[in-house]
C-alpha cells in the first residue's frame, strides 16, 4: 500500500474529500445556526430567513463542490481503463 502511495499510482484525494464534505457541511450548519442566533429579537424573521438561507445555500454549495472534485477523479479513472482498453499488443 505505501508503495503504491509513494509511486502515485492511488489517489487519496477521493478518500479525504469525503471529511471535507463532512467538515463543509459541519461548518455551514454551524453559520446558519449563528447567523439565526446572532439577529436581534426585532430582526429575528430576517435573522431566522437569512440563517436558513446560509444552511440550504452551503449545503448544496459544499455538495456541488465536493460533486465536482470527485467528478474529476472518476473522468480520470475512465480515461485511465480507455487507455489500458486500447493498448496495441504485439
Amino acid at each position: 500500500m505505501l508503495k503504491s502511495l509513494l509511486r502515485l499510482d492511488e489517489m487519496i484525494t477521493p478518500k479525504i474529500i469525503i471529511v471535507f464534505y463532512w467538515l463543509g457541511i459541519i461548518a455551514v450548519l454551524f453559520s446558519g445556526i449563528t447567523a439565526i442566533i446572532a439577529g436581534s429579537y426585532s430582526e429575528f424573521f430576517s435573522s431566522f430567513i437569512g440563517g436558513l438561507a446560509i444552511i440550504v445555500i452551503g449545503i448544496i454549495s459544499v455538495r456541488v463542490s465536493c460533486e465536482l472534485i470527485i467528478l474529476l477523479f472518476n473522468i480520470y479513472a475512465k480515461l485511465k481503463e480507455i487507455t489500458e482498453n486500447t493498448k496495441i499488443k504485439p
